[in-house]
């Protein structure tokens, strides 16, 4: 529907052509040649319509959905930045998994896989996850300390083209709901721990998908900043006693 303005645009426009076709008509007295030239501007105004509208549209939209998905990495970026290498160091400590997947996170093939082929081998690599409460009361302060965050990172309607990166957003929602459910660590019964246990492995796995992309991005994007953010990961791994293969 065009606007009150476009209308008048478009009238003033018209006026103007109908307006030097009549002068070309009254100077050069030949109305049949500007007959002949009308009728083949209008021929060539399909073309020109598919031109601009299809072609030049399609274009267009390409480079907004680049920018849509420039904005959703600078948004998981910081993600991990502020709160999921916490998260992921944290489940990583108490989790148990196949060696494939050491591999993975030492980054030793991440310049002959792709993204998706990374994903897609940390989707079916075995994965558990047995809490204890020490790590149980650092990743429920990291999550409530951060709800309002986690609320706009959220509302940002960017994100919602990224559904592996929603569905982690959505699994750590539930985890703050299941820590106002069933309460402190110690008043946990052994179903509870279990049924923890299986949410936290869910969500490991979920930030491990999210953060091969994350570092595949770092690294292609802000090398020198990947490079100073794996070596402290690492030296902060060590000193803490954590195993130092680990790379998100």
């Amino acid at each position: 529907m065009l606007t009150r303005k476009m209308r008048i645009i478009v009238a003033v426009l018209i006026a103007i052509s109908a307006l030097i076709y009549t002068l070309q008509i009254l100077i050069f007295h030949d109305s049949q040649t500007t007959a002949f030239y009308i009728m083949q501007d209008l021929a060539f105004m399909p073309v020109s319509i598919a031109f601009t509208t299809i072609m030049l549209g399609e274009l267009m939209n390409q480079r907004e959905k680049k920018e849509r998905i420039e904005k959703t990495r600078m948004l998981t970026s910081s993600f991990f930045t502020e709160m999921g290498g916490q998260l992921t160091d944290l489940l990583l400590s108490r989790a148990r998994y196949d060696e494939s997947l050491k591999g993975l996170l030492r980054g030793n093939s991440q310049d002959e896989i792709t993204t998706e082929q990374a994903r897609k081998q940390i989707r079916e690599i075995p994965l558990t996850v047995d809490i204890d409460e020490e790590n149980f009361n650092k990743v429920k302060e990291i999550i409530q300390d951060r709800q309002i965050a986690l609320l706009v990172l959220s509302s940002n309607p960017v994100l919602l083209e990224n559904e592996i990166f929603t569905e982690m957003l959505w699994g750590i929602f539930h985890l703050s709901d299941e820590f106002r459910l069933r309460g402190d660590f110690e008043k946990l019964t052994p179903s509870d721990i279990e049924h923890y246990n299986e949410d936290f492995a869910r969500e490991l796995r979920l930030l491990l998908i999210n953060g091969a992309g994350n570092a595949r991005y770092l690294r292609e994007t802000y090398p020198n900043f990947y490079t100073t953010a794996v070596t402290k990961y690492k030296s902060r791994g060590k000193q803490s006693g954590a195993a130092d293969d680990k790379t998100f």
